[in-house]
This record gives structure tokens, sequence and C-alpha cells, in this order.
């Protein structure tokens, strides 16, 4: 028999073992390969790379790659310890030390392969639908079909390398006394949770620190840069981590000390839970970390997605607006009567038509209230002979409303305030409304506005390609803006965020089950030996299933509601800049992951108590 017959015969006598690490090597592959051709498709091939929605892109693709990285590692991990007793079995029949290392790296080589194979397959087979859902989630008619052949190659050489290099530097990690020490594992206690809560108060207070810090924006923020986020994220981490480990010490404690502790089969539970409380803490820690992880991407990213009309429309109030410079006059009229004749085609619409004087250079507009009042997206005011109202000029800024004194007005009187753009966002710092008889007093030159707001406006992509196809900004001359057009480009954005997000949400929830699915098979034939004894002096299947059913509760619910609970103090924390609608969506959104939850619980319970007694 030669050595790669025993290679594959090994793997195929044993395949119980092997099927959830190829699976997860499968699933990490797979998940790269759509979200390449989605990358690589020829639609996108023009995207600036330096621009946020291409670096955003990049960024995504190699996160998902480390991820990959990571995940695999972590898997090869639990394949290493699942295999234990094959490979002491090895050993014991006078296998060296160099054979066991190639028989390792075989094996591991032939699973990745198959593996990259068939994750690329399935992703060409899946292809068509996936981009189908792409082209509805990212608005875009002509993101169909096409042959990735970038794809399938990067997924080939990357996983390669990775698997290469994993594996050989796995393999160097196996030592002969470490197989011996794995090989008794079984009958090895694992350490118990350390008492640690001054690690757990430093640390919780240095993320209080750093994100208070950053939300008032103080200067060694600033100074610090990068460093300062990635100083955050690491102590937040290790604030979770504290929390959970420390969390679990004090449940277990404070459970011996009640009363129900001796009540039916808890005392079973608290004890199995304390004798495996530090890997059941690592478990839970990982599964909130990733939960987190899903529950951020999936609710920021959808409510951006949710938000595009209301935030379009902050920033350009109108469907089209042309804004004639002095002197433009005669080619305005054209240009208006090209306007008017395309909306006369498109559907309703409503025109206003109003004028301001600008000190250029200070950007500081002067508009009459008769001009105000005939712009139509705020509430028409009236004004005194010495007052004045001022409007902003900017998105999210204040304007100034004191800059009107320097001007020789006489002595106006401040009467109000319009926080929202009048006109397009950056047009003017700032609009101060004055009565009529001031405004023509005035000496600065008239800027002309033709303002029109289109019905479902949302939905008329081909007018605004129509009209900016013809008219377009020409600097000194007219100003040609549309709401259409930012709202087309900000969706298509948002809508790639957004998928960038569903693809890493389905990482990190898919990672979660994955991590809770290899710890509870690689602890199964011991768990399933401690079963049998407990069976032996007296305890009912009844009895076991509810310890079953209560340690599958913890590891499954307590990372949930960890993390809803970090998510929702994270949201409070900010409420001042997220809207109720922001909740709403992120609320319908742990629902729909509580439930996907609630069934998987249910099918993994009745899998992994078959398992215990069969």
């Amino acid at each position: 028999m030669s050595f790669n017959h025993i290679v594959v015969q090994n793997i195929l006598r044993d395949k119980s073992t092997y099927i959830s690490y190829f699976l997860s090597s499968i699933f990490s592959i797979l998940v790269f390969f759509l979200f390449s051709i989605t990358a690589f498709h020829p639609m996108l091939a023009k995207m600036d790379t330096t621009s946020t929605l291409g670096v955003t892109m990049l960024l995504a693709s190699f996160f998902i790659y480390v991820f990959s990285i990571v995940f695999i590692i972590y898997s090869l991990f639990a394949f290493l310890k699942k295999k234990t007793k094959t490979l002491g079995t090895f050993m014991m029949m006078g296998a060296s030390m160099k054979q066991i290392r190639k028989m390792f790296f075989r094996e591991n080589m032939i699973i990745a392969g198959a593996a990259i194979i068939t994750a690329i397959v399935c992703g060409l087979v899946i292809a068509p639908l996936y981009l189908m859902v792409a082209k509805k989630i990212l608005r875009a008619e002509i993101f169909g079909m096409y042959v990735p052949i970038q794809a399938i190659l990067i997924t080939i050489v990357l996983f390669t390398l990775l698997f290469l290099i994993v594996t050989k530097f796995m393999t160097y990690m196996i030592k002969k006394e470490e197989i011996v020490h794995l090989l008794k594992a079984d009958i090895t206690q694992e350490k118990l949770i350390k008492l640690e809560p001054f690690k757990l108060i430093l640390f919780i207070i240095v993320s209080v620190f750093l994100l208070f810090s950053m939300i008032k924006e103080m200067n060694w923020v600033e100074s610090f840069g990068t460093l300062s986020y990635i100083a955050l994220f690491i102590s937040l981490l290790l604030a979770i981590y504290f929390t959970v480990t420390q969390g679990m010490l004090l449940a277990i404690r404070v459970w011996q000390k009640q009363p129900s502790y001796f009540r039916k089969t808890n005392m079973l539970f608290v004890s199995n839970l304390k004798a495996r409380g530090r890997s059941h803490a690592h478990i839970i820690y990982l599964l909130t970390v990733l939960l987190l992880g899903t529950f951020v991407c999936t609710s920021v990213l959808y409510s951006s997605y949710y938000n595009v009309e209301e935030k379009t429309e902050m920033l350009y109030p109108y469907s089209f607006q042309y804004t004639s410079f002095p002197g433009n006059e005669l080619e305005a009229q054209k240009d208006i009567t090209f306007i008017e004749a395309t909306l006369d085609k498109a559907g309703n619409y409503e025109a206003y038509y109003s004028a301001f004087k600008t000190d250029d250079k200070r950007r500081i507009a002067f508009m009459s209230v008769t001009n105000f009042n005939q712009l139509g997206q705020h509430k028409p005011i009236t004004l005194k002979n010495n007052e004045y109202f001022v409007a902003a000029g900017h998105e999210g800024v204040d304007p100034n409303k004191e800059s009107i004194h320097d001007y020789p007005f006489g002595n106006l009187e401040f009467t109000g305030i319009e926080k929202r753009n009048i006109l397009t966002s950056g047009l003017q710092n700032v609009y101060y409304i004055v009565p009529d008889e001031v405004y023509e007093t005035i000496e600065y030159p008239d800027y002309k506005i033709f303002a029109y707001e289109l019905d479902g406006w949302t939905n008329k992509a081909h007018v605004a390609n129509t009209i900016l196809s013809k008219i377009t900004t020409e600097p000194d001359i007219r100003l040609m803006t549309s709401k259409i057009e930012l709202y087309e480009t900000e969706k298509f954005v948002k809508s790639i965020m957004f998928f960038i997000g569903f693809m890493l949400s389905l990482i990190f929830m898919s990672a979660a089950l994955s991590i809770l699915y290899f710890y509870l098979q690689t602890s199964l034939e011991r768990e399933r030996e401690k079963f049998s004894g407990i069976r032996k002096i007296g305890f009912s299947m009844k009895e076991l299933s509810s310890v079953v059913t209560k340690e599958l509760t913890t590891l499954i619910f307590i990372p949930f509601t960890i993390a809803v609970f970090i998510l929702f103090a994270t949201l409070l924390g900010m409420h001042n800049y997220i809207s109720l609608a922001f909740y709403q969506l992120t609320a319908i959104g742990l629902g729909i992951f509580l439930l996907l939850f609630i069934i998987s619980f249910f099918f993994i319970r009745k899998g992994y108590i078959n398992k215990l007694v069969n």
C-alpha cells in the first residue's frame, strides 16, 4: 500500500472528521469568489479605485480574505484537535514525525484542492442567481452574467497560497510531545476561569475614555489619527472578553449560593458549566464579537441605504435648479425653454422663479422676502422694514446670523432662521432675507434662480439624463444641479455599501454558527462518554436533555443578548445623531436574527442530543 493510498483511505474512513473542515473551507472560498465576481464585474471596471467606493470595495475584498485566513486557521486547529487519536495511533504504530507531518500536509492539500474546485463550481452555478440579486440591490440593469476569468484566477491563486502557507506552518507546529498531550486531552481537565476584576475595570475605563475623547474630538485623537481608533478597537475587544469571562465566573458563584442550585438538574448543569467555563467563555466571546459585527453591518449600512432620498433632498431641495449668472439672460431663456418643454412631457411639476444678490468674495447672499416666498420648499414669511431672516447655505452648517451687520443696511433686527437649505447646498455660505425696500438698495449683481419640482422624481432618471446631457454647468455662466442625478449616484453607492454589508454580515453570521458547530463536534466524544456515565448512576434521558438544552441555550442566546445590549447601548449613546427610523430598522433586523437563532437552536439541540445518546 502506497503512502498516498494511506492518505486517501484515512480521509475516506474518517469522513465525519473531514467533512466539517471541508465544508467550512468551501464556504470561505465561495464567499470570496462570489464577492470577487462582483468586484471584477465589467460594469465596475471604470470605477476610480481612489474614490470612497473604490477604496471600500478593495478594503472589503481584503477584509473578506483576511477573515478567510483567520477562519481557515481556526477550522484547521479544530480539525487537528479532532484528529488527536488518529495521529496518536499512527505514532504508536511506528510512524515517524516526518511521515505524520507529510500525511497531515497531503491530507490538507487534497481537501484544499477539492474545496477550491468545489467552491468555484458552486459559485459558477450560483453566479447567475447571485448576480440577479446583486443587480436588484445595486439597481443596475446592465449588471448581468459574464465569464469571471479574473475572479477564478485570483481565487485559485490566493487560496492555494493560503492553504500552502497555513498547512506548512501547521505541520511544523506538530511535535511528538504535543501529540502525546493531545492524545491525553480527553482526560485532562481544562483550566478554570481566573478572577481578574482589575483587568475588567481597567479596560472598561480605557474604552470609555477613548470613546469619550473621540466623541468630544479632543486634540490628542487627531494627533494620533488611526492609532487612536485601533487602540479603541483593541480595548473594546478586551473589555468584552473580560466582561464575558468574569461575568460567567460571577454567575456560577452566585448560582451556587442560590436555593435553586439544588433543584432538579441545576447542580449538574452548573457543575458542568464550571468545569468547561473557560472554553464556554471563549466561545461566547467569539460569538458575541461575530454577532456584533453582523448587527452593525446590517443595521448601519441598511439604514444609510434606507435614508438616501431624505439626505438627497437636504442637499438639493429641487428636482432641477438652474442658476443663471449675471450677463447670461439670452442663453438662460433658451435653456429654460428646453427644460420646461422636457418637463411638460415628463408629467406634473411645479416651477419656482427667484433671485438673489451676492458678495462673491465672501459668498454671502441677500434675497428679498418676495423672492424668498416664491421658493416652494419652506413656509412663507413676513418681515417688517427693520427685520431680517437667515437661511442656510450649507447642509449641516448653522448659518452665521451676524455677518449682515458688516453691510450698510441700517439697524436690522434678527427675527428667525431656516436651517434647511433653501437652494443647492454650497452655492452660498448664507442667505440673508431682507425687506424688498432694502433689497432694492443692494448694488451687488443679480443671480436668477429657476427651480422645478417634478412629481415622482425618484423614478425620473431618464428625464434628468435628457436635460443634463444638453445643459451642464459652465463656470461664471450657469449652474445646473439635479437631485435626481445626485439621488441615482448616492443610491448606487449606498447600494454597493449595503451589498458589502450584506456579504460581511453573511460571513459573520455563518462564522458564528460554524464556530459553534466545531466546538460542539470537537467535544462530542468526551461529552458522550460523560453523559453515558451519568446515565449509569440514575439520570433519565429527560433530565440529561434538560441539561443539554440549558447548556446550548447559554452558548447560543447569551452571546446574542450581549451583542444586542452592546449595540443598543452604543445607539443610545449616539441618540442625537440617529433618527427614529434607524431604531425601527435595527429592531426589525434583530427580530429576524432572533427568529433565525430560535429555529437554529431547535435543529442544533435535536441533532446534538441524538449524537450524544447514539
